[in-house]
Formats: structure tokens, sequence, C-alpha cells
């Protein structure tokens, strides 16, 4: 008989600290280093801001990186949910290998421990992307569900997310060397609005228009496509639009509510400020 199970994840996932505490979700927060000073990636000590990071970002001197935690972090996580909840089975599920090394950083973090027993998830996502995935699994272990079911869940949820996004310039993508083709592309896209699609890891373009208003038109179009969703969230890095845009959205999805979330300041450092996408997970019937 599976033992209760509980989940872990990495700032990057973006979920609401309310939500993340509602359903027992534990969140090891990234780093995010501007000049000499390292931030931890949460409202809490020695953290940064959002709005504040976001207000600042474009005119800093340097532009900002982003570095995992150290392994202990994860450590300390999986045995504060087995000494505070009772887990005897956690799952980490964190943000795409191919776009960070947290993947392994989770995996040391569960070495040497005798309970709980930790099974790290690739999300082959970001943002609310991999966010979804986390309620979702966080949810059923909540409802008591087994190790094996919580697991199947993700997997099945996995395809059927979509993630697009509006930049307001290709620059912080391309600075940040982490996407091909936004350095090779830059000349023709510096003076285009780029959306892009996260699919399965990998950053691709997924369309391109001169103007901040038909990007937000094409976004809209590209989330009344999906079908009938399951979940949906507004993504922002403080676009003045953001709440045209929920308004636009709402009727997609009349059963759930629709969260607004601004982007952690890791994902954020690679596409700059004025930014604005959905992450869905399309209806099985869709």
């Amino acid at each position: 008989m599976s033992g209760r199970v509980r989940i872990v994840t990495d700032s990057t996932a973006d979920i609401p600290p309310e939500v993340a505490e509602r359903l027992r979700i534990a969140v090891v927060p990234a780093y995010v280093q501007i000049g000499r000073r390292s931030y931890r990636d949460c409202a809490c000590e020695g953290g940064l801001s959002r709005e504040e990071f976001y207000a600042r970002l474009p005119t800093m001197p340097v532009m900002p990186t982003t570095s995992v935690p150290p392994a202990h972090e994860f450590t300390a996580a999986y045995q504060r949910l087995a000494d505070e909840e009772g887990a005897d089975e956690v799952i980490a599920i964190v943000v795409s290998t191919t776009l960070s090394g947290m993947y392994n950083v989770a995996h040391l973090g569960a070495q040497d421990l005798d309970r709980p027993h930790v099974h790290v998830v690739d999300s082959g996502q970001l943002t609310m992307g991999l966010g979804w995935m986390v309620i979702a699994a966080a949810e059923a272990a909540l409802k008591g569900r087994p190790l094996r079911e919580v697991l199947a869940l993700v997997e099945d949820i996995r395809p059927r997310v979509r993630v697009y996004a509006m930049l307001d310039t290709l620059d912080y993508l391309r600075r940040s060397g982490r996407v091909s083709w936004a350095r090779a592309k830059v000349a023709q896209l510096l003076r285009i609005k780029p959306i892009i699609e996260v699919v399965m890891g990998k950053v691709r373009e997924a369309g391109r228009t001169r103007t901040r208003r038909r990007a937000i038109e094409r976004l809209v179009e590209l989330a009344r496509s999906l079908g009938p969703l399951e979940r949906l969230a507004v993504l922002h890095t403080y676009a003045p639009e953001v709440e045209e845009f929920r308004r636009r959205l709402a009727g997609l999805i009349p059963d759930r509510p629709l969260l607004t979330v601004p982007v952690t300041t890791a994902i954020g450092a690679h596409v700059g400020p004025r930014g604005l996408g959905i992450a869905a997970v399309i209806g099985t019937s869709g």
C-alpha cells in the first residue's frame, strides 16, 4: 500500500503562494544574481519582489543571471514534508531539463534520505505550464491518491499543456544565450514583437507581429484555438494590458478560476519586462 504523497516544485512553476499553502506544496526558490548580490526567487527574507525586479530590469547596467539552489534546500523541503505532513512519498516536479539544471539538483537533494522516498519528474515546461502539473498532482495527493495514480496524472497532463508568450523585445532572450534561434534572428526581429511557445522543453518561435496590439490579438486567437480547456492562467511581466487581456480570456474557462500570475524573476531575467502570455491545459475532449 502506497504511503502519503506530497509534492515539491521549484519557484519557476509560478504557483501563487496562497495556492501552494492550501495544497501543501513545498516550493524551492531559484536564485537571481544582480551585480554582486544574489537574491532568492521568493517573497521571503533574502528575496526580491517581482514588481520591483521588472521595474528595475530595463536600467540594470549588467544583465542579471540565474542559478539553481543548492541541493540541501531540496533536501530540507523533502524532510519538512516528511516531518510536518507525514509524507512517505514525495514527487518533485521541476522545470524542464533543457532549460535548467534543477532536475539534477533535485536528485542530489534526495540522496542519503531514508524517508521520504523521492521521485523527480522533468516537466518539460516552465512557469504555469509546470505549475498546472504541480497543482493537479497536489490536489490528487491531498485526496489520498496513491503514488502511481499521481504520477500517471502528471504524465497525462504533460502533453496537453500549452504555453505561449508575447515578448516586448527579443533582446533579453538573445542575451541570455538559452535559445540559439533568438541569436540568429535578432536582426530580423529587432522591431517585431515575437510570440514564443514552449514545447517539451524547447522554446520556439510561434509567430511575429509588428505591434503589441496585434501580438495580443494573436495570443487571444491562440487561446481560443485550443478548444475546451481544463485550466488557464494569464502570465505577465508587468505588461500594461494585463487586465484587459484577462477580461478577454475569462469566458474560455467558466467553471474554474482564471489565475493571473506575475512571472518569476528567474524567467523574467531571460524574457524581459512588459511580456504577456498564457499557460493552458487542453481538455481531454479538446
